[in-house]
């Protein structure tokens, strides 16, 4: 059966619009891709990363109260956990009773680095009236003026009065050597007292468990009544002004990728009309694949080459993080503009300081020393402090 001509002529004008439909719409997408879409590389295997404060106690104890559930926002120095301090305080009574003994045993001793020095000039006397005795007693029992047994008696107590103050000024050398270069507040017993407040005044203080930071309650586990030991994870805190993005490009996408060069995102949470601006902070040392808890071993005869994907870190812009917080393992998509080629591949060397950090911590030993400096005063006798004052 033979086609009509018209027939014929139609289908090859269809052919030929379809054709040129096709062609169009391939230069029009080259067009594109020359003018601006090899300058993007895009993913939306990128997930919201950032710190997941653990809070633990620093001490064991059994639960007292808790101050916060799931999803709860808590600031920084925030009571979160109560433990029981029944046994700590009584730990630190028994500490400061001890400083306490120790403050007045070191005034004994300083009393008697006193006692032994009168008593070695005591000593010093009865040995010169001995000598005396003895000189006397030599230079006349020839002439028969005194007994010879007078005479050995006399030499007897010379003897035993030079031993008696030889003994004594041993006791004066260790008393002053028990206290030689301090005072009653730095003598070393006192010092070893002081750190047993210290540390039990600490111990006392981290019963009451506050938030680190100030973030989203996640995580938590802890129960009024729980025996919970040092370091048992209690809850998780997810600090909403701490996070990021990484996104896990396919290594050839990677190629002309810098750290530095600006980034688009947008997230599920919020869709396209909120977009967060980012950089790229650095470019993973390592595909997923390699630090996974089973590397690849790819020197086998069955070898298929897959495309590996490296995780990029990508810093938010914190002004739009607090406008629309963001939270952890949420879906991004990322685009990076790859314009800059001119940026480094590798990060500069950070300085040397905190990224980040809590001072909640460094609250715990307020109030120790004025504790320890009032037990001290409380213990010292004013006689003493008379006479300290006179010697002075």
């Amino acid at each position: 059966m033979t086609i009509p001509p018209e027939n014929h002529h139609k289908r090859n004008k269809a052919v030929l619009i379809t054709a040129l439909i096709f062609i169009v719409l391939g230069l029009g997408w080259f067009a594109y891709w020359w003018a601006y879409g090899r300058f993007y590389q895009f993913t939306d295997d990128a997930y919201v990363d950032g710190n997941n404060v653990i809070l633990t106690p620093q001490v064991p104890g059994i639960v007292e109260s808790f101050s916060a559930m799931d999803a709860d926002f808590v600031p920084e120095g925030r009571i979160l956990v109560e433990l029981d301090k029944t046994d700590p305080r009584i730990a630190l009574e028994k500490a400061i009773a001890d400083l306490g003994s120790s403050v007045r045993d070191v005034m004994g001793m300083f009393e008697d680095e006193k006692k032994y020095a009168a008593m070695v000039q005591m000593k010093k006397a009865e040995f010169v009236k001995a000598a005396q005795d003895y000189e006397h007693r030599k230079n006349l029992v020839d002439d028969g003026g005194v007994s010879l047994e007078d005479f050995e008696h006399s030499e007897a107590a010379l003897r035993a009065n030079f031993a008696d103050l030889m003994a004594t000024e041993h006791q004066y050398i260790a008393a002053v050597s028990a206290i030689e270069n301090t005072t009653v507040d730095t003598h070393p017993h006192v010092e070893q007292m002081k750190a047993k407040v210290r540390d039990a005044f600490v111990f006392l203080q981290r019963c009451t468990i506050k938030a680190p930071v100030s973030g989203i309650v996640a995580q938590r586990t802890v129960q009024v009544g729980e025996r919970v030991k040092e370091g048992q994870p209690l809850m998780a805190i997810v600090p909403l002004d701490q996070m990021w993005v990484t996104a896990n490009y396919k290594e050839v996408q990677l190629t002309k990728m810098r750290v530095g060069q600006p980034v688009h995102i947008t997230s599920d949470i919020y869709g396209s009309s909120i977009v967060y601006p980012g950089i790229i902070a650095g470019i993973g040392g390592g595909t997923g694949s390699v630090f996974s808890v089973l590397p690849p071993q790819n020197a086998t005869g069955n070898w298929i080459k897959i495309v590996q994907r490296v995780p990029v870190r990508i810093i938010l812009d914190q002004e739009q993080i607090i406008q629309h917080p963001l939270r952890l393992g949420l879906s991004m998509e990322v685009t990076v503009d790859i314009h800059d080629t001119n940026k480094p591949y590798v990060p500069e060397i950070r300085p040397d300081e905190p990224l980040f950090e809590t001072d909640v911590f460094a609250t715990q030993e307020e109030g120790a020393e004025e504790l320890i400096a009032q037990v001290i005063n409380d213990n010292l006798s004013e006689l003493f402090l008379e006479d300290q004052a006179e010697e002075e």
